[in-house]
Formats: C-alpha cells, sequence, structure tokens
C-alpha cells in the first residue's frame, strides 16, 4: 500500500514536469526554430531498489525527471526577405548576448542603425571576424554561409555544432551549452536567404499528449486515494 502510494505521487509528479512542458511547446508552435522539448524519467539504483522491495522500512531510492530537446527540423518557409535565413542540415547560428554566447536556429535577422545584423531582440549575430556588419549595402549570400557584397565576401556566418543534449533552453528561443567549456565543433549545413525554419512543433500531436497526461494523472490520484483508504483501514483494524 505504501509502496503504491509512492509510485503514484512520484508518477504525478513526472506528469506534472510533461504537462508544463507540453504547454511550452504549444506555447511556441509559431516560433520560428523552436525545438520542441520531452521529458523522462530516470529511475536510480535499480539495484538496491531490487534489494529494497521487502524492506518497506527503508526509503526507496529516488529517480530523476529530465527534459531533452529533440532535433527534428521544422518545415522551411520561403519568405522572400534578405534578412531571414534558414540552416538545412545540422548547426546553429552563434548570438552575442549581454550574458555571452548562446545559438539559435531562428534566423529571423534584422540590420539596426549601425549596419550590424541582430536578432529580433537586438542581439548581434556573430560572423567570422565578431558581429557581422552589412554597412547597409545590397548583399547576398553563398550556400556556405558566405555574406556578399559587390561581389567581394563581408564576413560569413559563424556556424556551430552541437548534439542536442549538450544544450539547455536560456529562454527567447536560445539555447547554452549544459557544461562550460563544451568544445564547439563547426557546422557546415546549407544556408538559405529569403527562408525561415519553422517549429518542429506539431499541434495534433501535443493535443493528444495533453489528452493522454491528464488521463494518466486521474488515475494515478484514484490509485493513491484507494491505497491511502485501505492503510486508513488496515490502520484501524490493527488499533481494535
Amino acid at each position: 500500500m505504501v509502496r503504491g502510494i509512492y509510485y503514484g505521487s512520484s508518477a504525478m509528479q513526472y506528469l506534472d514536469e510533461k504537462m508544463d512542458i507540453v504547454a511550452n511547446n504549444l506555447a511556441n508552435v509559431e516560433t520560428n526554430g523552436f525545438k520542441r522539448s520531452n521529458v523522462a524519467f530516470n529511475m536510480h539504483m535499480v539495484a538496491e531498489q531490487a534489494k529494497q522491495r521487502d524492506q518497506i522500512k527503508n526509503e526507496l531510492p529516488q529517480g530523476k525527471i529530465f527534459s531533452y530537446l529533440e532535433d527534428t527540423p521544422g518545415v522551411i518557409k520561403q519568405t522572400s526577405n534578405p534578412f531571414n535565413f534558414a540552416l538545412e542540415g545540422k548547426g546553429f547560428f552563434t548570438i552575442q548576448t549581454p550574458e555571452g554566447i548562446a545559438f539559435t536556429r531562428d534566423g529571423a535577422f534584422s540590420m539596426n542603425e549601425e549596419g550590424y545584423l541582430t536578432t529580433m531582440d537586438g542581439n548581434y549575430v556573430l560572423g567570422g571576424y565578431g558581429p557581422i556588419r552589412l554597412e547597409g549595402k545590397k548583399f547576398s549570400l553563398s550556400d556556405q554561409g558566405d555574406i556578399l557584397a559587390d561581389n567581394l565576401i563581408l564576413d560569413k556566418f559563424l556556424l556551430a555544432d552541437f548534439h542536442m543534449d549538450d544544450l539547455v533552453s536560456k529562454g527567447k528561443n536560445l539555447l547554452v551549452p549544459k557544461m562550460p567549456g563544451l568544445e564547439i565543433n563547426e557546422a557546415q549545413p546549407l544556408v538559405k536567404q529569403g527562408y525561415l525554419e519553422l517549429s518542429n512543433v506539431s499541434i495534433v500531436n501535443e493535443m493528444i499528449n495533453m489528452i493522454a497526461i491528464n488521463r494518466q494523472y486521474q488515475a494515478n490520484d484514484k490509485a493513491i486515494k484507494t491505497n491511502d483508504d485501505a492503510l486508513q483501514k488496515a490502520v484501524s483494524q490493527i488499533a481494535k
């Protein structure tokens, strides 16, 4: 009975976390380059749990709930805006923020008054020589990410490659390495000007997940109440 309450409460904690992530995915269904999150539950010390299976008086080892990003690509949509860029293949744009370097798949950029290419939040987009400056010139882009003006190469997008498991969301559609000092590998995706990568979130799938989570939550809530009632009854009978 106690074990049933323990497992039921652990499941409900996991489902709470999963519901928060599903809600965040749905909130970003129209965010360019957004990568949906998922959640998993990893049990710790399985062998010790087996040893304690018949010793309820001992505290059961805890599990760990963790979230991760899915790297499936979003649909690439043509916008014809020269300041929109999409990456076809692995890689991330490198962004300079006040808190340090961050990465994104969101290529919806603009040019500030000084001629620098920035994100919509005003953060600098980095190239091989630092922040990319267009100087108001009409520019074009090669498939490799070289930025050209008057047939001269001005700069090149600084594109980084990571495994999604090494990144964590920072907010504002930016990602940062989980561990400081993580080695940054150069990425070589196809860079498309006048295109944007859309979110990889499916509204239908997230709604299905939400319904399933609600049903599982209710089932665990009912199981906990059943076990609690049985425990109360057992305690009353022992007292008699």
